[in-house]
């Protein structure tokens, strides 16, 4: 059986010589490495398709397209070819021969379509893509109807298979390796594995037509001739078949790029429709090109009002004056205060009224042209929050007062400005007494709004300078500072219990309560802490309780 195959090396003198045409040859090596290139092309564009059906219609397409290629590359490699004999070929037969050749390229695409493969895939592409060349050129030499009987040399046939598997291995590993390492630019290792796996094509090809062995006689009376118009008929085929397959993948690649980017268009246009945030596109002179309705709810202005006017219109002093210098120190190379940061600042609506803003503008360049996008974000909301926040943590909710936390804060800045003005301070420390002997007999409301009272009457006393605060309970503290005489203090301690111990109407009821005051006088060179400042000024306020109440005590730190 496998002598009708393959030559064992019997009656050599029987083996025919055959020679090429060295113009056929450069031919079908080009074809096959043109085919090869165009193959890698089409593989880049279905690796971009997301859409399953446009990815295997352009596989297909592209499969049999250079299926039909490679074959026209065998066949006039075959026409190259020529013997002492006639030669012609089964039509069945060579149309067969097709047929291996496009499952070879369409397992090429498939594979050369991925983003990644693992090396077991690799070589197992490898193997099926050399072995459907192998099949498709050995289909077609089966194909030849000649007088010689056709066999192979076992060692060039296997050869032969040998150099389709490497090569075409070789080629899907320049072009998953290469680009995995990125060394090399994309186009460069398309146009190199394209170039490897054309000439594994050709090389599987010759190599094979090298283990041809033809066992007969020269037919003497037989004048080779080149049929020409067979040859360009091929080529021009092949050509314009793969072009119009590349070009009708190509279109349809940008096809869908033109669908999304009109889709991604459609998005950002509703995007920017819908924003919450104000969206501003505006020119390098500062001339606005575009607003989002954000904008209108947020300045009231209508859009036509505003595109094709400087945006600092919407702007408030010193803004508007200083934007025009702005823009042009940062054209001109300046640092960017603005650009790729979100600050907070200011902005004006159409009734003149200013508001807090959260500004972030980014730079848009397209060709020679410069473009500002400002994102603008009202957050008149956010602040008040941080400012109820604020005065939250830093005010007594009863009676409005500042609380302990805020006194600490302030207390040593009242200090370092006794330092820096040469005055002394003081510091009263007011606890009721009688408080909770009402709390008790009317309840937490009647205790709540007698301790307002205090609080108003305290804060009626003092200068728009001094602080009162609520330190807890019943408990209050007066920060005065800027004393010009020793007894400022004194008799401000004295003015605040008198206050305190007029009568207070609780509905129904009249009560009347006491103090006991402390009154620590702090000058410049005393060492004291804020804390310790106060909590000497309590402990001589709980003495002067404990010494009979209703009196005031003075220290000097």
């Amino acid at each position: 059986m496998l002598e009708r195959f393959f030559w064992m090396g019997e009656t050599p003198s029987l083996l025919m010589l055959g020679a090429y045409d060295f113009r056929l040859v450069t031919l079908s090596v080009l074809i096959s490495i043109l085919i090869c290139s165009i193959a890698m092309q089409i593989a880049g564009i279905a690796r971009e398709i997301r859409t399953p059906s446009y990815r295997h219609l352009t596989l297909l397409t592209g499969s049999v397209a250079q299926g039909i290629g490679i074959w026209s590359m065998h066949f006039i490699g075959m026409l190259a070819f020529s013997l002492c004999t006639a030669i012609n070929y089964n039509v069945a037969l060579t149309a067969v021969s097709i047929v291996p050749a496009v499952l070879a390229f369409w397992i090429a695409l498939e594979m050369l379509a991925r983003e990644h493969v693992d090396r077991y895939q690799l070589m197992a592409g490898g193997v099926l893509m050399g072995a459907g060349i192998g099949e498709m050129h050995y289909v077609g030499m089966a194909a030849m109807e000649m007088a010689p009987q056709l066999r192979y040399d076992p060692r060039w046939f296997i050869a032969s298979l040998v150099v389709s598997v490497t090569f075409a291995w070789f080629a899907l590993w320049l072009r998953f390796g290469l680009r995995q390492h990125g060394r090399l630019a994309k186009p460069v290792i398309t146009m190199l594995s394209g170039v490897v796996l054309g000439l594994a094509v050709a090389a599987m090809h010759y190599v094979a037509m090298g283990a041809a062995r033809f066992v007969g006689e020269d037919d003497p009376g037989y004048v080779h001739e080149l049929d020409i118009d067979l040859v360009l008929t091929i080529t021009i085929v092949t050509l314009v078949l793969a072009s119009a397959v590349l070009a009708g993948n190509l279109f349809l690649r940008f096809h869908m790029l033109y669908k999304q980017l009109r889709l991604s268009e459609s998005c950002q246009k509703a995007i920017f429709d819908t924003a919450v945030d104000g969206v501003i596109t505006i020119d390098p002179r500062g001339t606005m090109l575009s607003v989002n309705p954000s904008v209108t709810r947020l300045f009231g202005w209508m859009p036509e009002e505003m595109i094709g006017n400087n945006v600092t219109m919407l702007m408030p002093e010193p803004h508007h004056s200083h934007h025009a210098q702005y823009l042009n120190s940062y054209l001109g190379g300046g640092p960017a205060r603005v650009i790729g940061i979100g600050r907070e600042t200011t902005a004006k609506r159409r009734d003149g009224t200013v508001f807090p803003i959260r500004l972030a503008v980014g730079e848009v360049r397209v060709d020679d042209q410069i473009f500002f996008v400002g994102f603008i974000a009202d957050i008149s909301e956010q602040k008040r929050f941080e400012e109820l926040l604020e005065r939250e943590a830093t005010q007594d909710p009863l009676t409005g007062l500042a609380n302990r936390r805020q006194l600490s804060i302030l207390l040593p800045r009242s200090i370092g400005r006794t330092y820096r003005s040469g005055d002394p301070m003081a510091l009263l420390f007011i606890d009721l007494d009688g408080f909770k002997k009402v709390n008790d007999s009317f309840g937490h409301e009647a205790g709540d709004e007698l301790l307002k009272v205090i609080a108003r009457r305290l804060q009626q006393l003092v200068r728009g300078t001094d602080l009162v605060v609520r330190l807890a309970g019943d408990e209050f503290v007066i920060v005065l500072e800027g004393l010009k005489r020793d007894d400022d203090a004194s008799r401000l301690a004295e003015k605040a219990l008198a206050e305190i111990c007029l009568p207070i109407d609780l509905g129904h009821n009249r009560v009347r309560v006491g103090a006991s005051i402390a009154v620590a006088i702090y000058r410049p060179g005393c060492e004291l802490s804020a804390d310790t400042l106060l909590q000497k000024a309590d402990e001589t306020m709980y003495q002067v309780k404990k010494d009979g109440k209703g009196r005031i005590a003075i220290i000097d730190c």
